[in-house]
């Protein structure tokens, strides 16, 4: 596939096209569809927070990082079912959970307020308990962990 770039020269259009894909080596990740499988199964296929039902916007969201607790990486009590703006926010440490499961929303993303999009995607739900799921329950221990990092990601 090539796109084109345009440029003016002496008054004419002239058109250079330059290649825009190429090879790469990349890692997978073994047992993401899995993880995915049951989180999504243990939420009934709901967002965990605002109760989106539609599977293209759901992401089975690790509480603790992928990256650094490769023995937690399948876990599903290591898992959220969260919409995709939520878990941006939720890695991001934006937004977190309390000791109660209730939802905080951090400093970071409070500073963009007033916001209406804000209200709608985070603030009508700050202080609601997340809605649980019916197996696979999620790890305290991982949500405080979460939280601690969240709250270091404020400073």
């Amino acid at each position: 596939m090539y796109i084109g770039f345009l440029t003016w020269e002496l008054g004419s259009l002239t058109l250079r096209l330059f290649p825009t894909e190429t090879v790469v080596s990349a890692k997978a990740r073994l047992g993401q569809r899995f993880f995915r499988m049951s989180v999504l199964a243990s939420y009934n296929s709901r967002c965990c927070i605002t109760g989106n039902p539609v599977p293209e916007l759901l992401v089975a969201s690790h509480i603790l990082p992928w990256g650094s607790h490769p023995e937690q990486r399948l876990n599903p009590r290591n898992g959220l079912c969260l919409a995709q703006t939520q878990d941006a926010a939720f890695d991001r440490g934006l937004i977190t959970f309390d000791a109660d499961f209730r939802l905080v929303a951090g400093p970071r993303l409070k500073a963009y307020l007033p916001d209406e999009a804000l209200e709608r995607n985070f603030l009508v739900y700050e202080g609601q308990p997340l809605q649980m799921p019916d197996k696979f329950l999620p790890e305290g221990e991982f949500m405080r962990r979460h939280r601690e990092a969240a709250m270091q990601l404020q400073l």
